[in-house]
């Protein structure tokens, strides 16, 4: 009797099945759809993380950030570029050099490439190999100084106070984004000087000569070539008015005999507007003029000499004048270290390991020199 009391007691009286079957099946439902809306949970914030670090991944890879700092403009070897340190190679540039609307709009390079493309190129290069060159100056061990230091932060300063500051501000150039670029520039130039201190430079002579010129060819009133309609070919004289070219240039040759100066000459025969005075090297005037030019001494001058294009006299106005001698050395060494710089770029290129710089085209064909005019005109 009590056992049967028990089982009613845990039976179900329209169903018959024990009371707590029915409690347990409950129970494991509620289980069940509990862990699977956990797990639909779970899934849904893993896929929103993954979708999350994937964006950042692409925006970090295409430099794609709001601010120019966050715009990734091209890679150097290790070296990342953004935008902002790129603004102010330009703004720099376009000051320093005073690059005007005017000047890319009417001014080519001589490859034909615009004035716009051929900065913009310049830029490029000069940001690459600063970075290049910087880092081969640490595998050397060189290192700024202190002082050198201080006046690297002088300068920065300087260039920070002479922008104005809504200026800097739009283009993401901030102080310290420029200490850095100097210390960069110090170091690489400290490599470059360990190459051009070592070069032998040899003593030079300069002068300065007059050119009593008898063109051959057909000339403007400016003294320009005149051109055939290739826009390159020099029209020529007839055999005639080359003749009396030769003609008029022998007689010039006698009035120098006789004294009288140079300049005259040229009024005399119309050929002023072509010719001149000009200093330089001794050496660079071309053949047959450097040869007269280093062996005549002041006031000499050469007989009637001839080249394809002409006739001409050559006086030697000045030995040696001291002042241009400076400013003439100086472009002479300047070429004499760009090409010994410009051999050891290679090796240093090789050594980091960089051909040369990859770009962020989405970033980088968006880079205008139009976009700074507005700053040089203010």
């Amino acid at each position: 009797m009590p056992d049967r009391k028990k089982r009613e007691m845990n039976t179900d009286k329209k169903s018959g099945k024990p009371k707590t079957e029915k409690k347990q099946n409950k129970n494991g439902n509620d289980s069940k759809e509990h862990s699977k809306h956990r797990e639909i949970i779970i899934t849904v914030v893993v896929v929103a993380v993954m979708v999350i670090l994937a964006a950042a991944g692409l925006w970090i890879l295409s430099g794609e950030g709001n601010k120019p700092s966050d715009k990734l403009a091209f890679t150097v070897g290790e070296d990342r570029v953004y935008l902002d340190e790129v603004n102010f190679y330009i703004l720099q540039n376009v000051v320093s050099q005073k690059i005007t609307k005017d000047i890319l709009d009417n001014t080519k390079a001589g490859d034909g490439t615009s004035a716009a493309e051929y900065y913009k190129q310049e830029i490029l290069e000069l940001i690459a190999d600063n970075k290049i060159e910087s880092r081969v100056a640490e595998n050397r061990k060189l290192t700024i100084t202190s002082e050198e230091e201080s006046l690297i932060r002088s300068d920065a300063v300087e260039f920070m106070a002479s922008i104005n500051a809504s200026v800097l501000n739009e283009l993401g150039i901030t102080q310290d984004m420029v200490l850095s670029v100097y210390r960069e520039r110090y170091l690489a130039k400290k490599l470059e000087n360990t190459v051009t201190d070592d070069i032998e430079r040899e003593s030079q002579k300069f002068c300065t000569i007059y050119l009593l010129l008898f063109p051959k060819l057909e000339m403007d009133e400016q003294g320009d070539y005149k051109k055939q309609e290739d826009g390159e070919t020099p029209i020529m004289l007839s055999e005639d008015d080359i003749a009396k070219r030769k003609q008029d240039a022998d007689s010039a040759y006698q009035d120098l005999k006789a004294g009288v100066p140079i300049e005259e000459i040229a009024e005399k025969y119309g050929v002023a507007a072509y010719s001149g005075e000009e200093s330089n090297l001794t050496g660079s005037f071309g053949e047959p003029f450097s040869g007269y030019a280093e062996s005549l001494k002041e006031g000499e001058y050469s007989p009637v000499l001839e080249t394809e294009s002409c006739y001409a006299i050559l006086q030697v106005v000045k030995e040696n004048n001291e002042q241009i001698a400076e400013q003439i050395l100086s472009y002479y060494n300047q070429d004499v270290d760009k090409e010994a710089i410009k051999e050891e770029k290679k090796k240093w290129y090789e050594e980091i390991g960089v051909e040369k710089p990859v770009l962020n085209k989405s970033v980088w064909e968006n880079v205008s020199l139009y976009d700074f005019m507005q700053y040089v005109e203010d």
